[in-house]
């Protein structure tokens, strides 16, 4: 955006701050109340400018307003602010949007920053959703890596058509305090004391515990997270009874000067306690490393609740005191004993330590402001034993399968682990099976993508078993086995094998060249569409299309093409899908962007439209769906926040609350451009959890440099193993959510009305950007949806 600079360097009128206080708006005029002339004071135009509105403020008497008839209009205001000296400080910006009919790229607020050392930070932005909406409210953390003399804050309607207005707008320092804190006392069951807090910025800090004013134990250090873990003891060791403590933290800010003071009271237990702490987590909630809970039940217990032909899954959590590792740690599982003589056999429960990968910087997600970057939870590790070492948080993943037919009611059992080194502990685990079952073949269609050419890069030759293996593995997570961008069609023999076990649909071939050695065709470009290409098209189609009518296997075929291209595109992609559907009568996918109209749709021969998420709009979805036509939809590297999405640092609860938000918008199909995008840092090696461990140096982030290194998991939710696939706490999530939607869709078939099943979604959704982050809230929903499907299902006299 460095031209947005050069064009105003001469409008500009800067604000300019020496010692700027924590929470004050630094903006001038922020809600446009003073004006001069047509302009709101302090606000230049950018581009064709803006309109002060007095009809639709949010507060006061004016807002502004950008109105585009056009996509290549350039609209919007502007205001510079300088820092004399330079700040290094972490900033709040928010502001206020509304829209009506708006489509396109730059609907946001957009911020370009100037290092004190003359190097930039472009483009950071905060983007409000478009489409039609009331007022609403976006906010986000700005984090310069250097020390800043210059921001010039813009809000921006560019490139878009429809209609956005813009009013009270933010910009201050982030306030000097601590975002979140955790205290247990006791945590291990004696005298102990645990605290961990996250400061709104990195600072000097220091913890202390204090008995009668005298100093018993302190920790120092720098950065935004404070931790200390103080034993019991005194100076020399020795171990004093429980009792009432003090707890004293103390930060100090350097550039602005300020200090931070706090003190709290503390009451321990007497004793050692068995040197590790242990709890129940939800399978929707990441156990991070440093994360505790503030007490911890003597005798845990886990309650899970599901139907026939299903997963669920909890978490057991152990925490070893400093310097008391667990060694050689084994788990065993009982059977689940209903009533009379009701069994789930133990054989239907199954286990995985949850390993660890680097994320080095983070998206900064408001509902996880407790989180910082380090060791995050990802691969579900199959091992038969593990350790825990001093000071570290470890969760054991633990998934109970009810096969079909099981009968409904309660059953009872309970894990056990079992340190070498230390008392073993049990967790009681309470089942509800729900009186219905599960289908095997979901009613979502999912178009989740497998390559094969990363499969070879880390496995070498590919061998049917490895093949089959990792399909059998995606199935029992409701998805197809499936590649958007494959260059060759699959093996018929494989679509065969899978067409019983769950699949509703593959791609026979993306409209791309021959991939030859590389991993992967995403797009051609359109010089490879020629006639000769198109023959070969034919030629290698009419036999495999053949094939799958004499097989029988032709219902659930599509063809994939043109992804993500733009307009230059739509003559190509007129003809060759058109020659899809006139010869082979398959429908036709793609994420290219069309507008999304039955007329446009069905002119350019698309029969499934996939916009991304933050571009689906129901209402027109639905003239499509009237004409005939499905869309589906997708998320990537974006949209994020608030939209849901299944990178590695979201919420973990987003993987499966985004199924309630498909059955809600009744898309008729999702995808996702890669479960095994092996090509990043590291990625060179099949993993072995026994030898490897739990801190894999495989890497999940998309880069190492710009916004690309805070985007995790883009692409991977899968693990290469040595016997096949490892799995991800995302990828359990997800298959628990493709569940959740069986539920909603059983509900409505048996109300007979759609609209019931989508009335059920909430509280867990209301939009594509209203969204549950609570695991209770979700369980109790799901728990009202399951007892109604139970009386509507149950024999009336």
């Amino acid at each position: 955006m460095r031209y947005l600079v050069i064009a105003l360097a001469a409008l500009t009128a800067s604000v300019g701050f020496a010692a700027p206080q924590r929470g004050r708006n630094l903006l001038e005029n922020p809600s446009f109340e003073r004006t001069s002339g047509a302009r709101a004071s302090g606000w230049q135009p950018f581009g064709q400018g803006y309109v002060l509105s007095s009809d639709e403020a949010r507060d006061g008497r004016l807002c502004i307003v950008c109105t585009s008839a056009a996509p290549e209009g350039s609209y919007g205001a502007m205001q510079e602010i300088t820092f004399a000296p330079p700040l290094q400080q972490e900033f709040k910006v928010s502001g206020w949007g509304k829209a009506e009919n708006v489509a396109g790229d730059d609907y946001c607020i957009w911020l370009d920053c100037w290092y004190e050392d003359g190097t930039n930070l472009w483009g950071k932005r905060g983007s409000f959703q478009r489409h039609t909406h009331d007022w609403q409210y976006l906010e986000w953390v700005l984090e310069p890596a250097k020390p800043i003399s210059k921001i010039q804050y813009f809000v921006l309607f560019r490139r878009c058509t429809g209609q956005a207005w813009f009013d009270d707008l933010h910009l201050s320092l982030m306030p000097f305090a601590t975002e979140c804190q955790t205290l247990a006392p006791s945590l291990y069951g004696g005298n102990s004391i645990d605290y961990r807090a996250r400061l709104s910025m990195p600072c000097d800090w220091r913890a202390s515990v204090l008995s009668g004013g005298h100093t018993l134990h302190s920790s120092r250090g720098q950065g935004e997270a404070i931790k200390l873990a103080w034993l019991g003891t005194d100076r020399d060791g020795r171990l004093l009874p429980g009792g009432q403590y003090s707890l004293r933290i103390v930060a100090e800010e350097s550039q602005l000067g300020e200090k931070l003071h706090l003190k709290k009271t503390v009451s321990t237990r007497s004793g050692t306690g068995r040197g590790y702490a242990a709890w129940v987590e939800s399978s929707m909630k990441r156990a991070l490393v440093d994360c505790f809970p503030e007490t911890v039940a003597d005798s845990p217990t886990a309650s899970v609740a599901l139907a026939g032909n299903e997963w669920e899954s909890f978490q057991v959590a152990l925490r070893a005191a400093p310097g008391r590792d667990l060694r050689d740690c084994r788990v065993e599982i009982s059977d689940l004993q209903g009533d009379g003589e009701a069994v789930i056999s133990a054989a239907n429960l199954q286990w995985h330590q949850v390993g660890f990968v680097e994320l080095k910087r983070l998206f900064r997600h408001p509902q996880m402001r407790h989180a910082l970057p380090g060791w995050w939870p990802d691969p579900l590790l199959p091992v038969s034993e593990f350790d825990v070492p001093g000071g570290v948080t470890q969760a054991l993943w633990v998934t109970v399968y009810a096969p079909p037919g099981t009968p409904a009611g309660k059953y009872h059992g309970k894990v056990t682990v079992t340190p070498a080194n230390a008392q073993p502990f049990a967790v009681s685990l309470n089942v509800t099976v729900y009186g219905f079952d599960l289908p095997v073949q979901p009613h979502i269609k999912t178009a989740f993508a497998l390559m094969d050419g990363y499969l070879e890069r880390i496995y070498g030759k590919l061998t049917p078993q490895l093949r089959r293996a990792y399909g059998d593995y995606l199935l029992k997570h409701r998805l197809n086995p499936d590649d958007i961008s494959r260059a060759a069609p699959p093996a018929v023999d494989d679509i065969a094998y899978y067409y019983d076990r769950g699949l509703n649909a593959f791609n026979v071939l993306n409209l791309v060249e021959p991939r030859g050695s590389r991993p992967w065709v995403c797009r051609s470009p359109l010089s490879v569409y020629v006639p000769e290409f198109k023959a070969e098209l034919v030629r290698r189609l009419d036999a495999y299309v053949a094939e799958l009518k004499r097989r029988r296997l032709i219902d659930k075929a599509y063809v994939y093409g043109f992804d993500e291209q733009g307009e230059s595109f739509y003559p190509v992609i007129r003809e060759y899908f058109g020659l899809i559907k006139q010869r082979y009568g398959f429908p036709t996918l793609t994420t290219a962007a069309v507008p999304q109209t039955p007329q446009a749709l069905q002119e350019l021969n698309v029969d499934w439209s996939c916009p991304l998420a933050s571009s689906y709009v129901l209402e027109e979805a639905e003239k499509c769906r009237a004409a005939g036509l499905q869309v589906w939809s997708y998320v990537c590297n974006n949209p994020r926040y608030p939209y849901a999405n299944w990178l590695a640092d979201d919420p973990l609860i987003e993987a499966r609350v985004i199924w309630w938000q498909v059955y809600h918008q009744k898309l008729d199909g999702f995808l996702y451009w890669g479960l095994n995008i092996w090509h990043r840092r590291n990625n060179d090696y099949v993993i072995n959890p026994a030898s490897d461990g739990p801190r894999l140096s495989w890497s999940i982030t998309t880069a190492t440099e710009g916004w690309w290194a805070a985007v995790h998991g883009d692409g991977e939710l899968l693990y290469p193993g040595r016997e096949g696939p490892i799995g991800s706490i995302r990828l359990a999530n997800i298959r628990d959510g493709i569940e959740d939607y069986e539920y909603l869709w059983l509900l409505a078939d048996l109300e007979g009305n759609v609209e019931k099943g989508r009335a059920a979604c909430l509280p867990v959704t209301r939009s594509l950007t209203e969204v549950t982050r609570d695991p209770d809230e979700l369980y109790a929903q799901r728990e009202k949806i399951a007892r109604r499907i139970e009386r509507l299902l149950a024999p009336r006299d």
